[in-house]
């Protein structure tokens, strides 16, 4: 396993604890519950089940060390059996059938009093494991039942989500627009908003950045399963910083009422008053200007009372959270991979960048930030080396020196044969 997989790995287990890194024990407690069930695809070891001790633990070591401590680590128990005999199986599947109504602490306690759990015998999570996968005990389910809710206090979740609008005019041409919001869930602040031609990830991080930088970091981040919201860079992002990444289940918009709400409100009293033909840049100044002096200052109905109001009250009482500007790039930048060629150069974007020599024929790590590509960083072992620049062929002419021994032409004297 080397090392990419390892952190691929460390992305996957954040994506599983992230939805209730700000959620009370009780919560948690559900949640892992509920994932425990489930089958998962984890790189490197493929579609597993995993425990809610496990999940309780990655949890823990998160808190204390951060995303590092997520990086799996090599095996000390490697090459040794981890799986149960068949005479073990067929014990446990003989006492499940026989007795269908015990809980596996049961199960275990009696397997283990008749020493059937093998030598040494498994511990209580193997057999939890095994129970649930083969389905062998009837599980007792209940059905989830959609609830209202409203968090506390600012910045404790923000909903974020595209939708698409009008056709705008971007250069010689039409395109449609696209906006993405970002809505407070207790005040119903509009804290990150933008229209963009694309619903990729460099319109959504661009929002957020300005978001996080304008009103400090969210403890929870809410969002669906489009591409641009599933993105390792997004994931990578809400890791580093803290976030509770959630997303919602697909084809479940009613999850998000709140910002589906605000965009219903933005198409009947706001885009109903545009004219046919706008810019890009007109259409984002016009909101702007129509979140300031209408949405922010009218009584929300699901609050009853302006959403100004209720956030200059709210931020009174919150901690905030906050990154600089220099923070949030390098939070946010988008990494690549290339190899150098032999002329100590790499291609990107169309474009011949210079890289110190000493990684000549090695594959190396670029970043740069989402709303600027020809930004390029070299990094090595996470640690920024140089600022790339393209190639410039006639400066490098000018500084090229042959060897001189090489170079040397001698003629023959007159007379002599050569």
């Amino acid at each position: 396993m080397n090392d990419e997989t390892r952190k691929q790995i460390a992305l996957k287990r954040y994506q599983m604890i992230s939805p209730v890194l700000a959620e009370p024990r009780r919560l948690q407690n559900e949640y892992f519950r509920e994932q425990s069930q489930k089958e998962h695809l984890f790189p490197h070891y493929g579609t597993k089940t995993v425990a809610v001790s496990t999940f309780k633990s990655w949890l823990r070591v998160y808190r204390r060390r951060g995303f590092e401590a997520l990086i799996p680590k090599v095996r000390s128990d490697g090459g040794r059996p981890r799986r149960l005999g068949e005479v073990e199986m067929n014990a446990i599947r003989g006492k499940c059938k026989a007795y269908p109504h015990l809980s596996v602490q049961k199960l275990y306690e009696v397997l283990l009093q008749d020493n059937q759990l093998g030598t040494p015998p498994i511990c209580y999570n193997t057999l939890l494991r095994t129970v649930h996968k083969e389905k062998l005990l009837p599980e007792v389910g209940r059905k989830d039942v959609r609830k209202r809710y409203e968090l506390p206090a600012f910045g404790e979740l923000w909903v974020c989500d595209f939708m698409h609008g009008p056709s705008v005019e971007v250069g010689p041409r039409n395109a449609k627009s696209i906006l993405c919001a970002v809505i407070d869930d207790h005040t119903r602040m509009i804290v990150g908003y933008a229209f963009a031609t694309t619903e990729n990830v460099s319109a959504l991080i661009t929002v957020l950045k300005e978001a996080f930088l304008t009103f400090s970091l969210p403890k929870r981040l809410y969002v669906d399963n489009g591409p641009a919201f599933v993105s390792e860079l997004l994931l990578m992002a809400c890791a580093q910083s803290g976030i509770s990444l959630t997303h919602s289940k697909p084809y479940d918009s009613p999850s998000r009422g709140k910002v589906e709400r605000f965009f219903r409100t933005v198409r009947s009293r706001f885009l109903s008053g545009l004219g046919e033909k706008i810019t890009l840049d007109e259409i984002n100044e016009a909101f702007s200007l129509w979140l300031k002096e209408d949405y922010h200052h009218k009584v929300h109905g699901g609050i009853d009372e302006k959403p100004i109001d209720r956030y200059h009250r709210s931020i009174k009482h919150t901690e905030m959270k906050r990154l600089s500007r220099a923070e949030l790039d390098e939070i946010f930048l988008v990494r690549h991979e290339r190899v150098v060629g032999n002329d100590a150069t790499i291609s990107f974007k169309g474009t011949i960048y210079e890289v110190p020599s000493a990684y000549t024929r090695q594959r190396v790590e670029i970043r740069h930030p989402v709303d600027d590509r020809e930004s390029l960083h070299l990094f090595d072992n996470g640690a920024r080396i140089a600022k790339l620049k393209p190639v410039n062929v006639r400066e490098n002419a000018r500084t090229f020196r042959p060897d001189a021994a090489k170079s040397e032409i001698r003629f023959a004297k007159p007379g002599m044969e050569r």
